[in-house]
């Protein structure tokens, strides 16, 4: 079934951060795939030495594949577009982070993929209670 495509009318779209493998997408499209691997390391002082940067196939998390949920319904859907176009006065956005889209317009297929690895170093203990401590 062919759906009877819309009209997007936006007066004003502001993005003040994208983020890596984020998307602004503004017109249709056929297919929007982004992807994003990330590794972080927080440091609770930032002393960094430079060879932080891993080989990021020593992680399983980004080579494993996602479980993606059978789909096993027969899923029949009747749209009825009452007004061809959608109207928007403005779109304020603080940021498209990884592998997100911001998209005006109508597509076909959207798969997001963004696989993050944090980790976090602490030089002294991060459950010790410092509430007793008096400063000098």
């Amino acid at each position: 079934m062919i759906i009877p495509s819309r009209a997007s009318l936006v007066n004003w779209i502001r993005v003040a951060s994208i983020d890596l493998a984020g998307t602004v997408q503004i017109g249709d499209s056929n297919q929007i795939t982004p992807e994003a691997q990330v590794y972080a390391v927080q440091r609770e002082l930032p002393i960094f030495n430079g060879d932080e940067a891993k080989d990021l196939s020593e992680f399983p998390i980004y080579s494993q594949e996602i479980p993606l949920p059978p789909i096993t319904e027969c899923v029949e859907q009747i749209t009825i577009q009452e007004n061809p176009v959608i109207k928007v006065g403005g779109i304020d956005i603080i940021g498209v982070a990884a592998s997100s889209v911001l998209h005006v317009g109508s597509t076909q297929r959207i798969q997001l993929e963004s696989r993050v690895k944090n980790i976090r170093e602490f030089f002294s203990d991060p459950n010790e209670d410092k509430s007793n401590i008096s400063p000098d």
